[in-house]
């Protein structure tokens, strides 16, 4: 079969911000993928008030291809791109390819405390900026003393973060003690809606089998309680970190 690929280039002005987005589709329903290049000034955060997981509201489009943004926080100096904001961090070690990076130069690090699971070289060969989540403008200023190890994992990343058809955004998870449930699922992204989780159960959280991305959520207790089976919720967009 003979693929024909079409690629779109447009610049877009949102609230004093410019943003250029490189669109490429692929004919016979494949999927769309984003790649957002650093903006001009800082981009603005809008939050809306969405339907909570389980409710009679339906996925208005269910079958619409997951959006992929690469998200580049740093230019190709290794500074922070423009509209980045940058704070004092603490002292990081054991710093490896990230698992949320598509592709190499971006690094993951210990401890947990640090929150330092997305981060960028600078041209200080034991200094990085790491980011909080996909979607705010600050990075944290952090050292290590250690050699920063740039051998590319060969894993298939996981987004650092992921917009629902539900409204919901989720984060990576990034260690620590999470709370449980009975079937033995595990917490895998958390939601910025009280007790909604993204859920994992030994294989692939997000499933990309179709165009359309999908995961499961669900709830989760301190006592490990019972809850209803997870919902399969689309992935409507999912964020990597990028190198510039």
């Amino acid at each position: 079969m003979r693929w024909a690929w079409a690629a779109v280039a447009a610049v877009i002005v949102l609230a004093g911000g410019i943003f250029v987005f490189r669109t490429v589709t692929a004919a016979g329903g494949g999927g769309v993928v984003v790649q957002t290049v650093q903006p001009t000034r800082a981009p603005v955060v809008t939050t809306t008030t969405a339907p909570a997981p389980g409710s009679s509201d339906a996925d208005p489009d269910p079958d619409r291809p997951t959006e992929v943004v690469n998200v580049v926080a740093v230019d190709e100096a290794g500074n922070p791109a423009a509209g980045y904001q940058v704070t004092d961090g603490g002292e990081v070690e054991n710093c490896r390819p990230s698992p949320a990076a598509a592709g190499a130069g971006v690094f993951a690090c210990s401890p947990t405390a640090e929150s330092a699971d997305v981060c960028w070289p600078t041209p200080s060969p034991r200094v990085l900026l790491c980011g909080d989540s996909p979607w705010k403008t600050s990075l944290r200023r952090t050292t290590t003393a250690d050699r920063i190890d740039r051998t590319p994992s060969g894993a298939e990343a996981e987004p650092w973060g992921l917009e629902l058809a539900d409204g919901a955004k989720c984060r990576r998870r990034n260690g620590g003690s999470w709370p449980g449930r009975a079937d033995g699922l595990a917490g895998a992204y958390h939601c910025d809606r009280e007790d909604v989780f993204v859920l994992s159960g030994g294989g692939p959280v997000v499933n990309r089998t179709n165009p359309a991305w999908t995961v499961k959520i669900g709830g989760l207790s301190a006592d490990n309680g019972d809850f209803p089976p997870p919902a399969d919720v689309r992935v409507v967009k999912a964020y990597f970190a990028a190198s510039p």
